[in-house]
């Protein structure tokens, strides 16, 4: 074993969105910090895969304009250009569109709903009541689900539009999610700045958006980045904190465990004051995430970069060849995907061919975290970035916040957690 224990030094354990954001403000405060992460890549539930000798995702993302931190950790590392951004616009052929113009927030919604297409006047009127009500009304009860909360909604408009939104924001289906955290999503979106509701896609894989610059500037700054690094116990001490790897042991200041919610309860279970966290973690349950590649022929592109699907299993299909310069090269996703059926990838196809003809399919891709995120569900107790011990602090998507399992929770959640251990040393 080897002593390295330094002053004020930090260990971040956990190199997705949440532990690059922590680790990177920590650094930036001239803190000596080392980041662990157990894979070779950076980016946890966000991060690159490669196929085909072509740069994927473990899963296709989109990112929103009220995503300010995340947007501002990346403008900062100077790869903002790696974000597309586009006017709020959902397009489901041929059964649904709608487009906010560039109005005052939240005057472009509803001219978007007013002018939807695939509603009669009755829906659209009826649509921008709710949302007028929603953004600007009391917050839903604790205990409400979306699928309440949507309930005096005509049937057409929770098919085509609120359910769908619920099960791509909350990763959770309308039934058990959580009608306070939606309610967060809508007005966070369209209850600020017009460009609060605009969609921003990557033009470039997800580690190359953030976590890979954020660790040459950790690097740059003095600090360490361990790949492949996986701790696999705490030794806390009233002065320090020991992580053990498979090969070495090192000391600490401080620790922000950066992991994802469904690793936590082993790391912490043997720290006598986190015995209560580790026992509230086992109350998660968690949402799968489903995304397939299809390579079709380079000439095929899509009318629009996204469009929404109808009918299952997938919502949402994304031309990589308009964001990544990947030409021909089709994303299908589906949230909410705990339950797919086996043929899922044809169903998905067919869910397009209602409004395109892609042609003959080069090759496919399947790429499935069964535990993208955690159910997103009314009274879960989310844990605060502080613990009870006061050398260990969280940093996650899953920690207390008002949104739900996002880029933008992992991103706040890191950047917070780096904060409080500032205002302790």
């Amino acid at each position: 074993m080897k002593s390295g224990f330094v002053k004020s030094s930090v260990a971040v354990i956990g190199g997705g969105w949440a532990g690059c954001a922590s680790a990177l403000t920590l650094a930036e405060a001239g803190i000596p910090v080392t980041l662990y992460e157990a894979s070779r890549t950076l980016g946890g539930r966000a991060r690159a895969v490669e196929w085909e000798g072509q740069k994927l995702d473990n899963g296709q993302h989109i990112l929103l304009g009220a995503y300010q931190q995340t947007v501002q950790l990346i403008q900062r590392l100077g790869s903002i250009k790696g974000l597309w951004r586009l006017p709020l616009s959902l397009n489901q052929p041929p059964d649904f569109s709608l487009t906010c113009p560039r109005l005052p927030a939240p005057l472009h919604l509803l001219m978007g709903l007013l002018g939807a297409k695939g509603l009669d006047w009755h829906e659209k009127m009826t649509a921008a009541r709710w949302a007028h009500t929603l953004l600007n009304g009391s917050f839903a009860t604790e205990h409400a689900t979306v699928d309440q909360l949507t309930r005096t909604q005509p049937e057409k408009l929770n098919r085509l539009l609120w359910h769908p939104l619920c099960i791509s924001a909350l990763n959770t289906p309308p039934e058990i999610a959580s009608a306070r955290v939606f309610q967060n999503v809508i007005r966070g979106a369209f209850g600020g700045r017009n460009l609060h509701s605009d969609l921003l896609l990557p033009r470039c894989d997800l580690t190359a958006l953030f976590p890979a610059p954020a660790a040459a500037r950790i690097v740059e700054l003095g600090g360490s980045v361990r790949l492949s690094s996986r701790v696999t116990a705490l030794g806390p001490t009233p002065d320090r904190i020991t992580l053990r790897t498979c090969n070495d042991a090192d000391s600490y200041s401080h620790v922000i465990l950066a992991v994802a919610p469904q690793h936590l309860a082993d790391l912490i279970f043997p720290v006598a004051e986190l015995n209560q966290l580790a026992i509230g973690m086992a109350d998660y349950r968690y949402q799968a995430i489903a995304t397939v590649y299809i390579q079709y022929d380079p000439a095929f592109k899509l009318h629009k970069p996204l469009l929404a699907l109808a009918g299952g299993p997938a919502q949402f299909v994304f031309d990589r060849g308009q964001s990544h310069g990947q030409a021909g090269l089709l994303a299908f996703v589906a949230s909410a995907a705990t339950h797919l059926p086996t043929d899922w990838m044809d169903q998905a196809e067919a869910q397009l061919r209602r409004s395109a003809r892609p042609g003959k399919a080069h090759w496919r891709k399947s790429i499935i975290e069964k535990q993208a995120t955690y159910a997103c569900i009314p009274h879960l107790a989310r844990p605060a970035t502080r613990t009870q011990h006061p050398r260990i602090f969280l940093a996650g998507d899953y920690t207390d916040g008002a949104y739900p399992a996002t880029l933008e929770s992992a991103t706040l959640s890191g950047v917070q957690s780096a904060n409080f251990l500032l205002e302790q040393l």
